[in-house]
């Protein structure tokens, strides 16, 4: 069964805007809480929506939504950086906003420190500290800033549209035009900036630079780019995605193509079995284990029809989280269209993988942690 209600934060909302703290008295906010049974038998679904949330904000690209093991935190194309308690038992409340007032496209973190890349080309450093505070902003690029990941104690942005992800020991870059490079922070060293190389994913050596292969995109388009430690892949944002592109992350050989309509992809892997969830401008959420024979699709889930919200853009999902802390999925949406937007509409999903209840897959066991 599936309910929505409005639910009003028993705490204030702290809301922060360059480092200026005040305090709202209240701030409402629309949640669609799913209910399902733990005792679910053998049809249940191995992947299902937990709740919905309304944040007002469009979160429009791949790592907009990041999240560690007590918050979780979304950046907005309007601006904002929204903080959530990373809590199911009462509803994944917002407990901050902070307005930086320029586009935001990405938010990643460490154990200390929480980092939000802007189209104004700063590079925005904070305190995880209660609350989380502004410490510096960096100035990087003239052209806007478009991408960000962290690998041990480096942090890694690429310049104007470009794509980019890294694992401990490769950094994976797609470049859309020239000067789109990626940069090491702390070193101010450079990975792609000559030359330009268009239509392709660059690998390179995260210590040394060196260019380890080059994988031409599919089609020459602009891909989006995740990677783990063992697999690579690569997405074709939009309404006409051609699926997944399954590539090993360290020899670069192609593994598969899964062929349903993708615009981003998060990883995991669950005692020993390599998981993929990927996520569409449809809405859709669809969960992969990986065996022998490749990926294989498990199950979906169909956001517009879980949440009701089935209008053209309504739901489009954008980014996805999952880091393994516990079975959460959070896939953020871009939050309709000039026509649909409005308060009640959700734009942050929570999502659970199931613990496998029949013989349906096989060797695959999760389990609950």
């Amino acid at each position: 069964m599936v309910t929505r209600h409005s639910l009003r934060c028993v705490n204030p909302t702290l809301v922060l805007t360059l480092g200026i703290v005040f305090t709202a008295a209240t701030f409402t906010f629309s949640q669609t809480v799913a209910n399902v049974s733990a005792a679910a038998g053998p049809a249940a679904q191995q992947i299902s929506l937990v709740a919905s949330l309304s944040l007002p904000g469009s979160f429009v690209t791949p790592q907009s939504v990041h999240a560690d093991s007590e918050r979780i935190y979304l950046c907005s194309y309007q601006g904002d950086l929204f903080i959530l308690e990373r809590d199911r038992q009462s509803g994944f409340p917002l407990i901050q906003t902070i307005a930086l007032g320029a586009p935001l496209v990405a938010v990643r973190g460490d154990k200390d420190k929480l980092y939000v890349a802007s189209r104004n080309g700063n590079l925005y450093v904070f305190n995880k500290t209660w609350p989380v505070q502004l410490s510096r902003a960096i100035p990087i690029s003239t052209y806007g800033l478009s991408s960000l990941e962290l690998a041990g104690k480096e942090v890694y942005v690429a310049k104007g549209q470009g794509a980019l992800t890294v694992t401990d020991s490769s950094l994976y870059l797609s470049e859309f035009n020239p000067g789109d490079f990626a940069v090491e922070v702390g070193s101010l060293r450079s990975y792609g900036e000559s030359p330009f190389v268009t239509g392709a994913t660059i690998v390179f050596d995260r210590q040394t630079q060196r260019i380890l292969g080059t994988i031409a995109n599919p089609g020459q388009n602009f891909f989006n780019i995740h990677a783990g430690e063992e697999f690579l892949f690569l997405t074709s944002p939009g309404c006409c995605s051609a699926g997944i592109y399954v590539y090993d992350a360290v020899n670069l050989r192609a593994i598969q193509v899964l062929s349903r309509p993708t615009n981003t992809v998060a990883s995991v892997k669950r005692r020993g079995i390599p998981l993929a969830v990927g996520a569409s401008e449809g809405g859709a959420v669809d969960l992969y284990a990986f065996d022998k024979a490749g990926y294989q699709f498990i199950d979906s889930v169909d956001l517009p029809a879980a949440t009701g919200f089935t209008r053209p853009e309504d739901i489009e999902i954008r980014a996805l989280w999952i880091d393994g802390i516990d079975n959460l999925v959070f896939a953020a949406s871009s939050w309709g269209n000039d026509r649909s937007r409005a308060a009640i509409l959700p734009s942050l999903f929570v999502l659970e993988i199931r613990n496998p209840p029949s013989k349906s897959w096989g060797r695959f066991a999760l389990g609950s942690n």
